[in-house]
């Protein structure tokens, strides 16, 4: 009896008998397998169902920075020229060989230091016969003034005659005229000999020394050596006739002088170093170099340490005198809509904030605000495109790698 009952199943074309009511009903294949899908689509349907809590989102991941606040005062940079503010060759005013030299090549002087000397025997040989002729003179002079006394006497009594008087009068006019031009000739000795003396005439560094002791130096010998005055210090740059325009064009125009006061060099050295004292603006030009199309300045600096040498370059620095600090949020941060600029903030019940802000201009990748921030405020910098105002969002710091947590 199985025999033929297998074989039925298998001529009815895999069908399955199934018992309903008594009776067997015979179920397709291809409907069996549906109904074991749609079972387990029914399963899957109740179990969500069941939990409602799998079906809410976590809160988005921000990255934040907070807000700083930066000296924003705007400056400019030029490239600038260290000159000295005094400059001296020293010089023979005396023909004569070099005695000695007492300094060393490349030190600091003082003004007064003594710096070469000339042989004196000639000049003091030529003092002394000059005070020798000025006390011929003065005795000349002193028996020129005697015998006019006498003469005067004798001429009231009509001795001597009128011309004898006049002669010896202008015997003694002629003896105090060699009694002055003896006296400037002992002058002329003097400076002469003091001049074989030759002192620093400022303070300053000392160069190298173009002659040795010993060579015959004289007024057409050309510099001994060079003087240059090492604090305070010079720095001459240019600014382009435009810069002038756009600052003298601000409220009341203010004049050269008054930009002179607004504004504060500073310097940077060749080594990137900042120079660690500000300088003044003492000249501006008032002319345009027509083949540049700059203006002149120059701006004297302290140099107390000698750290700045005249011929180097350096870079010129000039900013507002008083300082201004300001809000700065990254560029990226800001969005724009029809209302203006406005960044996106996180409160303290990490919801989001949408705040207006007015800005300035920009610096680098910074904006400076104006208005809208005060600083210190926690700035959404990443994430803030899946961010709105209102929502909670779970602000996570930079210095965390938020960025790619962020959905």
């Amino acid at each position: 009896m199985e025999r033929p009952a297998r074989a039925a199943i298998r001529r009815r074309g895999g069908e399955m008998p199934c018992l309903c009511g008594g009776q067997v009903l015979h179920v397709p294949r291809f409907a069996r397998r549906s109904a074991g899908w749609l079972f387990g689509i029914l399963s899957a349907a109740g179990v969500l169902l069941g939990l409602p809590a799998l079906a809410q989102t976590a809160p988005p991941v921000v990255g934040i920075v907070q807000v700083p606040v930066e000296e924003v005062s705007p400056s400019s940079e030029f490239v600038g020229r260290v000159e000295a503010v005094n400059a001296v060759d020293i010089r023979a005013r005396v023909e004569g060989f070099l005695e000695a030299r007492p300094f060393d090549e490349g030190q600091a002087v003082q003004q007064g230091q003594l710096l070469f000397i000339i042989e004196k025997a000639a000049y003091e040989i030529a003092l002394a016969a000059a005070q020798a002729g000025l006390a011929g003179a003065e005795a000349t002079l002193r028996d020129a003034e005697g015998r006019l006394e006498r003469n005067r006497e004798l001429s009231r009594t009509q001795t001597v005659s009128r011309a004898t008087l006049e002669e010896v009068q202008a015997a003694r006019d002629t003896a105090h005229a060699n009694v002055m031009a003896a006296e400037a000739s002992v002058r002329q000795a003097g400076l002469n000999l003091g001049y074989t003396s030759i002192p620093a005439p400022i303070t300053g560094r000392i160069g190298r020394s173009a002659f040795a002791v010993g060579a015959l130096v004289g007024p057409s010998s050309g510099s001994l050596a060079r003087i240059v005055q090492m604090d305070p210090i010079r720095v001459v740059f240019s600014v382009s006739d435009r810069t002038i325009l756009a600052l003298r064009s601000g409220p009341g125009e203010p004049s050269k002088e008054e930009l002179a006061a607004r504004f504060v060099p500073r310097l940077q050295l060749s080594t990137g170093d900042a120079y660690p004292f500000p300088g003044t603006i003492e000249f501006l030009g008032n002319e345009v170099d027509p083949q540049t199309g700059t203006v002149p300045v120059r701006a004297r600096f302290p140099n107390p340490q000698s750290i700045l040498v005249p011929g180097q370059f350096v870079t010129v620095s000039v900013g507002a005198a008083v300082s201004l600090s300001r809000p700065v949020v990254p560029a990226g941060a800001v969005q724009q809509d029809r209302q203006g600029k406005f960044v996106l903030l996180v409160g303290d019940d990490d919801r989001v904030e949408l705040r207006r802000i007015r800005v300035s201009r920009q610096v680098g990748q910074n904006w400076i605000v104006e208005e809208g921030l005060k600083g210190g405020e926690k700035l959404i910098a990443q994430g803030f495109q899946n961010a709105s105002p209102g929502a909670a969002v779970r602000p996570v710091g930079l210095a965390e790698d938020a960025a790619g947590a962020a959905p």
